[in-house]
């Protein structure tokens, strides 16, 4: 009867008591971690992680007016609000944890925020980000200029600022904010967003550092060197570096997150002002009043035309999505020498695959029709974005990497076992060989004739084709092409 039981449980599919015991002790582990992180983030501060980067940035003024002009901030924020709740945020910041899961390390940092100055420290800076001591920030900024700090405080808070996650989160956020409102900012049209943000993501990293150790200053005004010396040290121990760079992961998720739900409230809200309202109700909720009459194309009566100064506007050319071209948008894109595509294959693997995932995308042209119109402009968008970044990869060059105008071949040397090319650059010689490198564009030499050296040069297009491309050199002469030929 005992063997008939135990074969009758095997057969019906019910996990085995091991599977049973081990699935449990998994839960108890998961719930274990939890629990931990809790604390962990009740400790730290980092429930109101979001909260306090927002506050950053609106004590912080504005980094790039031509990118988010005054009034935009506060816009963008209320859509992220309405798109994903302080929960949702949560829940993606504690994953972050969950994935990178360090016992020890978890332990040290709720010791460390535990302790009196941990706690000094964080009550300080929740205070200093308080809105309603932004008079008392402005004064301390106003004298940092007339009583700078010592050199010592300054390294110590810059010490802590390199070794936080601040700026960085900062920088995430206020790019978030740009890429929302960009369809409304005059002054960003006609640029690709996807170009501008990379531009601004290395522009505004030294002023929103700058915002950031004004507001530690601020924070810690109070604080001796000596406790800023264990704060540094903290941030920079094993544990202090695992819960800055998690932290900054979790934060870029969410932010990534939130701005993908926020996108879809911004083309309802597009999609609302250009059907004319008239009640224009989700305007209404999202946008205060002074701002709904400069979306909609009409002006306040209650307000001076005055204060419309860099408050949001609407652009007529982003309010009806582009017609679908499957590619022929990156048509002016440069194609990749050959070469470099090479070199991003075997030293720039992010970026490589960055390249063939969209190259197989775009040759999938069921894919790219089944799309949604945002995520059909957004991919374009990355791609272009891809090509360039591919575009500005750096190669090491011989002084024969020129336009072809600036080469003069003056003779040819030819013995038994080659030929050699003999060029004037300016008033340097050089000997060119079969195989060598010519030209602007990584050409190599093909073959060297009696009064000719014939130069290929290859290319990778967006779509993934090998183009061959054949420049020839004449004998006393600067360059002479005979158009392109397929090798």
């Amino acid at each position: 009867m005992k063997i008939l039981f135990f074969l009758w449980i095997a057969l019906s599919g019910f996990p085995s008591f091991p599977a049973l015991a081990m699935t449990s002790s998994l839960q108890d582990d998961l719930r274990s971690r939890n629990q931990k992180l809790n604390v962990l983030f009740r400790h730290s501060g980092l429930k109101d992680i979001l909260e306090n980067i927002e506050a950053v940035l609106q004590i912080s003024g504005y980094i790039n007016e031509d990118a988010l002009a005054p009034g935009q901030g506060g816009f963008a924020r209320r859509i992220m609000h309405r798109a994903y709740s302080h929960e949702k945020f949560y829940r993606v910041q504690k994953q972050a944890f969950l994935d990178n899961y360090k016992p020890q390390y978890v332990l040290s940092v709720v010791q460390w925020y535990r302790s009196s100055l941990g706690r000094k420290l964080l009550r300080l800076e929740n205070e200093a980000n308080n809105p309603d001591n932004q008079p008392a920030r402005d004064l301390f900024v106003k004298n940092l200029l007339n009583a700078p700090p010592n050199e010592k405080r300054i390294f110590l808070i810059e010490r802590v600022e390199r070794s936080s996650s601040i700026t960085e989160s900062g920088k995430a956020l206020y790019l978030g904010y740009v890429k929302l409102v960009y369809p409304f900012n005059k002054k960003t049209q006609g640029k690709r967003v996807g170009k501008m943000l990379r531009i601004l993501k290395e522009s505004i990293t030294e002023p929103m550092r700058e915002i950031v150790l004004r507001s530690l200053l601020f924070s810690f005004k109070d604080i001796k060197d000596k406790e800023l010396e264990k704060y540094a040290e903290f941030l920079n121990s094993r544990a202090g570096r695992w819960f800055g760079q998690t932290t900054l992961k979790g934060f870029e998720k969410g932010i990534k997150k939130n701005l993908y739900q926020a996108e879809k409230i911004r083309k309802d809200l597009l999609k609302e002002i250009e059907s004319g309202g008239p009640e224009f109700p989700l305007l209404k909720e999202i946008a205060p009043p002074g701002q709904r009459y400069l979306l909609i194309g009409k002006r306040d009566p209650f307000r001076s035309l005055l204060d419309a100064r860099g408050l949001v506007s609407l652009s007529e050319t982003e309010q009806k999505p582009q017609a679908r071209l499957l590619g022929d948008e990156l048509k002016n894109v440069p194609p990749i020498a050959l070469l470099v595509f090479a070199k991003i294959e075997d030293q720039h693997p992010k970026l490589y695959r960055s390249l063939k995932y969209f190259e197989r995308l775009i040759n999938d042209r069921e894919a790219l029709e089944e799309m949604a119109d945002d995520e059909y402009a957004e991919a374009m968008e990355n791609y272009r974005t891809a090509l360039e970044q591919a575009s500005d990869i750096r190669m090491d060059e011989s002084p024969l990497q020129i336009e072809y105008d600036s080469l003069r071949m003056t003779g040819i040397i030819r013995t038994k076992l080659e030929a050699v090319a003999m060029f004037e650059v300016g008033k340097t010689g050089y000997a060119v060989r079969q195989g060598d490198r010519i030209g602007p564009v990584f050409g190599y030499v093909d073959e060297i004739q009696d009064e000719q050296v014939i130069v290929v040069e290859k290319f990778r297009n967006y779509f993934g084709n090998i183009l061959t491309n054949q420049k020839i050199i004449d004998f006393y002469q600067s360059t002479s092409s005979k158009g392109d030929t397929n090798l």
